[in-house]
């Protein structure tokens, strides 16, 4: 019987540790699952948040209004418990010498949950007009120039007017044609002077405490001096430098100003610009969807991109495509930006840029829609 003690004793010794560590370190599970349910989280969202702004592209592309919803808040709880014993049966020792045997038997159990809750606000009212409907200052155009966008990306999405171009479209016809050539024209000369580093956009000071946003370039010759100051349809006032290169200096100002001179008191050269706002830039993106021909011919939507090629592409098709980047179903069409084409899926990027600049925190009196979307 002594024996039997010692062995159930030992037993016990050896196994307690182990299920004391095993409860209270729950394998991992405490500290080892908050990095992996923050990534997690964070691939979700930003896959949410791509798919939401192509599907939009697409209402857009069809005329349909669309719908945007922002996330407000994720919170998670985790719980999880964990139980282990041992149990023995041990016959008298004359059972024993019967042919019964002692049994051991070790009990281990483990429950976890993982309850996300993921609370949606829609834009709506005074909020959506002024973060979709006003057009984007200044201030925020510059800032993505100095971030590093691309100029040659920038000047088609955001620009509705520079100088005398007109670079606004209608849905239906698209651009009118001479504006349309002469702004492509500049937006490459512009693109190639700003690759060289002769490009700059800033924000400076004035002397009566007022800003005033300044436009630099420099000039290879005079050639592509007079070139962009014809285009932009403005006196610039080119100069000569010290070291016999051309260069402009001018200053920027909204054409929407009732104004129209040509020099301000300062003695800086003006040139109106009007920036497009966050739902024309991204109608503007949207002309660059593939819509099938029969959409095309009901009169669904019109297939403008003769005159938006070369920016991005969204291709449809009626099966899901294998390898794409973002892709969204409408209707019964496949829409998606390929995984290899990089130059549609940084302007897919910059689009979503625009569109974080241009959002405000959710309206805090607006009702709220709360998904539950984990399980246990």
């Amino acid at each position: 019987m002594r024996r039997i003690a010692a062995l159930t004793a030992r037993l016990l010794a050896f196994a307690t540790p182990f299920l004391l560590y095993a409860c209270a370190s729950g394998f991992g599970l405490g500290p080892a699952k908050l990095p992996l349910a923050r990534i997690d989280y964070n691939m979700a969202i930003e896959q949410s948040n791509n798919e939401e702004m192509l599907l939009n592209l697409v209402r857009m592309k069809y005329f349909e209004q669309p719908l945007f919803l922002q996330v407000g808040s994720v919170a998670s709880s985790f719980s999880y418990n964990l139980s282990g014993g041992l149990s023995a049966t041990l016959p008298e020792h004359h059972s024993v010498t019967n042919g019964a045997y002692n049994i051991y038997t070790p009990t281990f159990s483990g429950q976890y949950s993982d309850s996300p809750t993921v609370t949606y606000t829609a834009y709506q009212g005074q909020a959506y007009a002024q973060q979709f409907l006003a057009d984007m200052d200044f201030d925020r155009f510059i800032t993505l120039y100095k971030a590093g966008w691309d100029i040659g990306y920038l000047m088609p999405i955001l620009f509705a007017r520079f100088g005398t171009i007109d670079h606004t479209y209608d849905a239906h016809r698209g651009f009118m044609p001479e504006h349309h050539a002469r702004f492509l024209k500049l937006t490459s000369i512009i693109k190639h002077i700003d690759n060289r580093g002769d490009l700059d956009i800033l924000k400076v000071g004035l002397n009566d405490n007022a800003t005033a946003t300044i436009m630099r370039m420099d000039f290879v010759d005079e050639d592509e001096a007079q070139t962009v100051q014809h285009l932009i349809g403005y006196n610039l006032d080119i100069q000569h430098g010290k070291d016999g290169r051309r260069h402009a200096t001018f200053k920027l100002v909204p054409a929407n100003m009732l104004r129209n001179v040509g020099r301000e008191a300062d003695g800086l050269p003006i040139v109106p610009l009007r920036l497009r706002n966050c739902l024309r830039a991204i109608d503007y993106v949207a002309q660059a969807i593939l819509i099938p021909k029969e959409h095309a011919a009901a009169g669904r939507a019109v297939d403008l991109r003769s005159q938006f090629s070369g920016l991005c592409a969204i291709n449809a098709s009626r099966e899901r495509p294998a390898d794409a980047y973002v892709a969204v179903r409408h209707e019964d069409i496949w829409y998606a930006i390929s995984n290899d084409d990089t130059r549609s899926k940084e302007v897919f990027q910059l689009l979503m840029n625009i569109f974080s600049l241009q959002s405000a925190d959710p309206p805090k009196t607006m009702p709220v829609l709360t998904l539950p979307v984990g399980g246990s």
